[in-house]
């Protein structure tokens, strides 16, 4: 892959130009079409992989129209389609290791993207303690994202409640740090909320900059269920503004069922 470099300003200036064209052009905007449900398979990681096309049958007749998982970069790739394709799914976005985007390794997962249409990739956890291991992970993704932006693609992160819990002395939070360098996100609403945040005031602050959100309740075993303390008649409007996509259900406090993953669904649906 051929390099390239860029200075901060002409990356942030290449993010305002692409934010702008998303949100101009997403329908899912201030009322317009709705979000679409899907859901991250961790939710069943217990029960998907013993039976992948019975699984996607299920959560298509609960109404999810996208499914996730970094682990279905270890599957036939030719089962996986047809059971999408039999059940009328896609998948929605797709994780990645950065040790995956090493030369010599990236290629095999871009072509993964590239046969399901995959447009929005993140990385979805960094352990990193100081702030200045914090300042060279969202550089390199910055990085990885002006590479991939030739072939139609946008790099993010996906948050955890550490990013928000740590504050450096300066006042700057790991999220402050990864939002002000311009990186799209996965927004996980939950994790927000868990961690002390406001997930509408993020959602705002991102505007153009998240193609999906994680539904993921902000308490107890479900997404809406009487212990989640997402406000999500705010929350879902301030998506759609945001111009989102996609809600991802993530539901991870046990995954040998489908109960939670269905009652989310039920409660979304009629929401969204």
């Amino acid at each position: 892959m051929k390099d390239m470099t860029i200075s901060r300003r002409g990356f942030a200036g290449m993010l305002a130009a692409a934010a702008g064209a998303f949100a101009a052009g997403c329908t899912t905007c201030a009322g317009g079409r709705k979000l679409r449900l899907a859901v991250q398979m961790w939710s069943v990681e217990k029960l998907w992989k013993k039976d992948l096309p019975g699984a996607f049958a299920k959560l298509r007749a609960m109404g999810y129209e996208g499914v996730q998982s970094l682990a279905f970069l270890d599957q036939d790739r030719g089962v996986l389609e047809r059971a999408l394709k039999d059940n009328g799914l896609v998948v929605v976005d797709m994780p990645f290791r950065r040790a995956m985007m090493a030369p010599g390794k990236i290629d095999s997962y871009l072509e993964f993207c590239d046969q399901f249409g995959v447009k929005f990739v993140y990385d979805p956890w960094e352990p990193c303690k100081t702030a200045d291991e914090w300042k060279r992970v969202a550089d390199e993704l910055a990085e990885l994202g002006c590479r991939l932006a030739a072939r139609g693609m946008r790099v993010g992160y996906h948050n955890h409640r550490h990013e928000l819990e740590t504050k450096y002395p300066d006042g700057l939070t790991p999220m402050d740090i990864l939002a002000d360098r311009g990186l799209p996100f996965e927004l996980d609403v939950g994790h927000v909320k868990l961690g002390g945040g406001d997930p509408v005031a993020w959602l705002k602050r991102l505007a153009g900059r998240v193609p999906s959100i994680h539904a993921k309740p902000g308490g107890g075993n479900a997404t809406g269920c009487a212990e989640d303390a997402n406000d999500w008649s705010a929350i879902l409007p301030a998506a759609r503004a945001a111009g989102a996509e996609w809600a991802v259900v993530e539901c991870e406090t046990r995954r040998d069922t489908f109960e939670d993953v269905d009652a989310s669904a039920k409660y979304l649906l009629p929401r969204i």
